[in-house]
């Protein structure tokens, strides 16, 4: 009986059985880009094996519930009808990927298409996928122009995150090329803060976005601010709860007590003395880097019951990160 064949989904314009099944079999994607469409098709063919084999173990689309992400997968596939692929931009250093690609989908009979700008990581020699920026429809305003600049986070469990960053003393190019680095990958990780210690460099520096409390009580992205050698005096009396994540303990939350205000000192890449009084998310999101630099994870300011009861997972989130699975 003839074999049928069967282009592959992932728009290579190959057939399956020489493009994309021979990773669904086994075989190590050579790059992000080959990984990427190897898990459109997977999609398409409902294989969701090889989507959660393909899944970096920090990403915030990891679950350790594997039968209910199965069945998430399997459901999202069945319901969608794959059309085309198209890629829009691939780039590549040594151990971080983006590729920005527009899946042209439907479900339900009505059009579903997105674009995506997505992360890759590399773990053991092997491209894993991380997470990514979706917008609705084809949108080529994805793509970002020179070179990727994005630095491979440190996670929970990493000996790094517990130093105490050491002062900087002299603002040097490379320091310059740092800030802007932790600027793309804080904006690509969707963060509102990142401390260097979370991208491997233990010195007394961070960058965030200015949160913006706006009168529907959401937090809006404001102007992006770089400290350097940053200093906290004359926390307010009044505390507030509210809740708290980090990119180094992916998907976890929890209400932190932190002062309402605190008075900041920091120098700026411009080698500029800065003294300013900040309050509310303000303060927050500084107190949350501050503590970064201090070797210190927001899970520390939690009481033993609270810390008790997210044990587990931090146990288990540390475990599949540093101690590698079979992929």
């Amino acid at each position: 009986m003839e074999n049928i064949r069967r282009q592959c989904p992932c728009s290579s314009g190959k057939d399956y059985e020489v493009c994309c099944k021979k990773y669904h079999q086994g075989a190590v994607p050579e790059n992000a880009l080959v990984l990427m469409r190897s898990r459109y098709s997977a999609y398409a063919f409902n294989l969701p094996e090889y989507i959660i084999a393909t899944t970096h173990p920090a990403s915030p689309q990891y679950s350790d519930n594997m039968f209910i992400w199965k069945r998430s997968i399997s459901r999202f596939a069945l319901n969608t009808v794959f059309h085309k692929l198209e890629v829009l931009d691939f780039k590549e250093s040594a151990h971080m990927a983006q590729v920005v690609f527009t899946a042209f989908i439907s479900q339900g009979g009505q059009e579903a298409t997105f674009t995506e700008r997505s992360y890759f990581d590399k773990v053991h020699e092997r491209w894993l996928y991380r997470g990514g920026n979706l917008s609705q429809g084809y949108a080529p305003n994805l793509v970002t122009t020179g070179q990727l600049r994005l630095l491979p986070l440190a996670y929970y469990g990493d000996s790094i995150l517990r130093r105490k960053g050491d002062p900087i003393v002299e603002i040097t190019e490379d320091i310059r090329r740092l800030a802007e680095e932790m600027i793309d990958t804080m904006e690509a990780s969707n963060g509102m803060g990142l401390a260097a210690p979370q991208v491997h460099h233990s010195i007394r520096l961070f960058v965030i976005r200015t949160p913006i409390e706006t009168d529907k009580d959401k937090i809006e992205y404001g102007d992006i601010n770089v400290f350097i050698n940053p200093v906290l005096s004359m926390p307010d009396a009044e505390t507030w709860k509210a809740s708290e994540g980090c990119l180094s303990i992916p998907t976890l939350r929890a209400e932190v007590e932190r002062p309402r205000g605190i008075t900041v000192e920091y120098t700026t890449l411009e080698d500029e003395k800065v003294q300013e009084r900040v309050s509310g998310w303000h303060a927050r999101v500084i107190m949350h880097e501050y503590d970064h630099i201090d070797g210190l994870l927001f899970i520390d300011r939690l009481n033993k019951q609270e810390l008790d009861k997210i044990t587990p997972f931090l146990q288990n989130l540390e475990k599949r990160i540093h101690d590698g699975r079979e992929l």
